[in-house]
C-alpha cells in the first residue's frame, strides 16, 4: 500500500468521526493529533477502525509516542510493508 492509499483510507475515516474537531480537508503530516479534537474514549475508537480497515494490529506503546499525523502514516507504512 502506498503512502497516498493510507492518507485517502485515513482521511475516509477521520470524516466518520464524530468526535473530530476541525476540518478534515485542512489536516495535514503535520497536523498534531491531540489538535484533532479527540478525546480517550473517541481516540480508541479511530484506532480500532483503523486496525480494522488497514488490517494490522497496533501497540499502545507506540501510538502513545505518536505526535503528528505523519507518524501514524509512517508507522502504518512500516506495519504494512511488514
Amino acid at each position: 500500500m502506498t503512502r497516498e492509499e493510507i492518507v485517502v483510507g485515513l482521511r475516509d475515516l477521520l470524516t466518520r468521526q464524530e468526535q473530530v474537531k476541525v476540518d478534515v480537508s485542512s489536516i495535514t503530516e503535520h497536523t498534531r493529533l491531540d489538535r484533532i479534537g479527540f478525546d480517550s474514549i473517541s481516540i480508541l475508537d479511530f484506532i480500532y477502525d483503523v486496525e480494522d480497515r488497514f488490517r494490522i494490529q497496533t501497540e499502545i506503546a507506540d501510538l502513545a509516542a505518536m505526535e503528528r499525523v505523519s507518524d501514524l502514516i509512517d508507522y502504518l507504512e512500516v506495519r504494512l510493508v511488514g
